[in-house]
């Protein structure tokens, strides 16, 4: 009998470009800007094309089968995020969401205050910030410690003095760097303040985000090909106060539930391949739905972690490398590296890893309060490793073998 595959590498056998690229020597360490697409994403986005498409409400069968589908869709994904009093809504994408929902959550009340963190990608910021300005109210910022890379606890007990808090707005794990913070304290003084707690997942969901429900989000955010799947944005919004808000909308279109956000017409397609997608990953653990795909999830965050670390530790370790890590934090590291090269830019490092097959990010990557805070601007950023569910150990010690030439000077 053969050896049973790792749920690592049945996700890996599962995932058409990345087998593809190994016939190349090619590895993908570039999953934080989006991970290849599994082979359930893209049978299901076929499968729906070709049965027959149609809008939704449409009097004929493909009608019907978009409507469950889209159905199905909110509900498995209610169950993969723990988000079970929110409502699934779906967009282009996470920041054109935030914008929507931004102006909705803005109108009808002048001046307070909006809190975001300098982890932030600007999709968490600049959407809260410009339509709650246009009303008035002025932004705190919670600070980075630069040695911990963890926000500041004086800045976070700060906003419990705040008298009319509007909004709070946090990632669950830095694009930039993996750090993750701490949510529930967060959640909590927002609550208390009488504030809505947005939580940025888009980094933090393909690698094991704690349940919306449990974070206290009102809010959530996360975009599917992270998550080896298709391009579209998702959001889950308390039930209350969904109902309360009044949608910028077409005045025919639905003014209750989660179509109200939605609009125009969606991208059925990629609605049926992120369904797809959280089935084969629900297969993987023998299960189903998006209570099996979480368990996939969380079974490859703990191969995801040890490779991360040991890339960090081992660059750490590297004359002329300098990793972007401190101490173990409160909410732990998502699998992604930041480090710089000296003597070489960020480019030129993913430059010359591309060259030898191994592709990696690099930039602000959005991340801009986080890259002052850290003084990279200048110098161009940040070489990012994200670690995905299908890295192997052999494309890691290919990776580190690298960087440790390039600092070398060789």
């Amino acid at each position: 009998m053969g050896r049973e595959l790792s749920t690592s590498d049945a996700l890996r056998q599962s995932t058409p470009a990345v087998l593809f690229g190994e016939t190349r020597g090619w590895s993908y360490f570039d999953g934080p800007s989006g991970t290849q697409m599994v082979s359930g994403c893209i049978e299901a986005m076929e499968g729906y094309l070709r049965t027959g498409v149609s809008n939704r409400h449409g009097f004929s069968p493909a009608g019907d089968q978009t409507e469950e589908m889209v159905g199905r869709a909110r509900e498995q994904l209610g169950i993969f995020l723990g988000a079970t009093d929110h409502h699934i809504v779906f967009g282009q994408n996470m920041t054109s969401l935030a914008f929507s929902l931004a102006h909705a959550l803005a109108r009808g009340h002048e001046g307070g205050s909006v809190a975001v963190s300098e982890l932030e990608h600007r999709g968490n910021v600049d959407p809260w910030l410009q339509a709650f300005s246009d009303h008035g109210a002025s932004e705190r910022w919670i600070t980075v410690d630069p040695a911990t890379l963890e926000l500041s606890r004086v800045d976070i007990a700060a906003l419990g003095d705040e008298a009319d808090l509007r909004l709070v707005a946090v990632t669950a794990a830095s694009n930039a760097v993996g750090v993750r913070p701490e949510l529930v304290t967060l959640g909590r003084i927002a609550h208390e303040r009488g504030a809505v707690f947005v939580v940025d997942g888009v980094h933090a969901t393909p690698h094991a985000a704690p349940p919306v429900d449990e974070i206290g989000a009102d809010i959530f955010l996360f975009s599917g090909y992270k998550l080896y799947g298709p391009h579209i944005g998702v959001a889950a919004i308390r039930r209350e106060l969904a109902e309360r808000l009044v949608a910028y909308k077409v005045l025919p279109a639905p003014g209750t539930g989660a179509e109200k956000f939605e609009t125009g017409s969606q991208n059925h397609v990629a609605i049926a391949g992120l369904l797809g997608t959280l089935d084969a990953l629900a297969t993987l653990a023998g299960s189903a739905g998006g209570g099996g795909a979480r368990a996939t999830i969380a079974a490859l965050e703990e191969h995801e972690r040890a490779l991360a670390d040991g890339i960090a530790d081992t660059l750490a370790g590297c004359k002329g490398v300098r990793v972007f890590r401190g101490a173990a934090p409160a909410g732990g590291w998502a699998p992604t590296v930041a480090f710089d090269v000296e003597g070489a830019t960020p480019q030129q490092c993913a430059d010359r890893l591309r060259r030898e097959g191994l592709f990696v990010t690099c930039g602000d990557f959005y991340a801009t309060p986080l890259a002052q805070r850290l003084g990279v601007s200048r110098s161009g950023g940040w070489v990012r490793v994200g670690v995905a569910g299908y890295t192997t150990g052999h494309e890691v010690s290919r990776l580190v073998g690298a960087v440790q030439a390039l600092a070398a000077g060789r």
